[in-house]
């Protein structure tokens, strides 16, 4: 059954950096990995990029590897090869877009 619950609080608070992930139209995704999962290597046809909300991942990619603590952002061009394992318990914001719409140090 469907249900609408009043709610009393009016006003949030996110972050401006997980905000400016929102598209146009359409939505991110919240994801929560506790600590030892592991998403194996893997790619997408999209351009994705990551903010680190709590906790450490050990991110790898072809040529690269490295913690990311809360703040950190990950930018992925489409295509590139990549895993994650989450060191703690960790929660980040997931946002997609069309290729080529990010810009993206490779370095790091």
């Amino acid at each position: 059954m469907t249900q609408i619950i009043a709610g009393t609080k009016t006003s949030f608070a996110i972050d401006p950096d997980i905000l400016a992930l929102l598209p146009a139209q359409g939505c991110i995704e919240l994801q929560h990995d506790a600590a030892g999962k592991v998403h194996a290597f893997h790619t997408h046809p999209v351009d994705e990029i990551l903010v680190v909300i709590k906790g450490r991942l050990t991110f790898r990619w072809e040529g690269g590897e490295r913690i990311c603590t809360a703040g950190d952002k990950i930018l992925l061009p489409a295509g590139t090869l990549h895993e994650s394992e989450a060191l703690d318990d960790a929660i980040y914001a997931i946002a997609t877009q069309p290729p080529a719409t990010i810009a993206c140090n490779r370095e790091g």
